[in-house]
């Protein structure tokens, strides 16, 4: 009887081993105010910085039912790095959290913290902000700076890959 039982514990292990399934959304895209880089005099110099006009939002949610009702509250982490396209290695992206965003299926405050001060975004993944549960439209604002008229007019490209890591 002891061999039968442990054989559908071994067979029942993957099923209750399963782990979070969470899932980042993005909503949005990075734009910046083409006006404060206008220059209308020789002379005169670009800003220090433009920030983004419009917050991206971004989500982190559960695709696993299950999960969802007997682990509501568990905790993650978000990573960002990015992946340059057409880039400059003159130009700084950095990234900050504007607000806490929302609980997409009850009227609770979200668990979010960190991630509040603008922070560089490199090539290699590093560490963004944390929080409990799903929270859905976290606003992030965005800042560039590093830019000269020695780079001449041209579009720079990159793309940012946010990793969740449950806890």
């Amino acid at each position: 009887m002891k061999i039968i039982l442990f054989k559908m514990l071994i067979l029942l292990l993957p099923f209750i081993a399963q782990g979070q399934q969470l899932v980042v959304q993005i909503d949005s895209e990075i734009n910046f105010d083409s006006s404060s880089l206008i220059i209308s005099e020789a002379g005169e110099d670009f800003t220090a910085s433009v920030e983004s006009y419009a917050p991206v939002y971004v989500s982190v949610l559960s695709d696993n039912q299950l999960d969802k009702k007997i682990n509501p509250g568990h905790s993650w982490r978000i990573f960002i790095h990015m992946q340059e396209i057409d880039w400059n290695d003159d130009l700084r992206l950095e990234v900050k959290r504007t607000g806490t965003g929302s609980k997409p299926d009850s009227n609770g405050k979200p668990q979010i913290s960190n991630g509040e001060n603008y922070q560089l975004i490199q090539s290699t993944p590093g560490y963004f902000f944390n929080g409990k549960g799903e929270i859905a439209q976290i606003p992030l604002g965005f800042r560039i700076s590093g830019f000269s008229v020695t780079m001449g007019a041209k579009n720079f490209e990159s793309s940012l890959i946010f990793t969740v890591y449950d806890d």
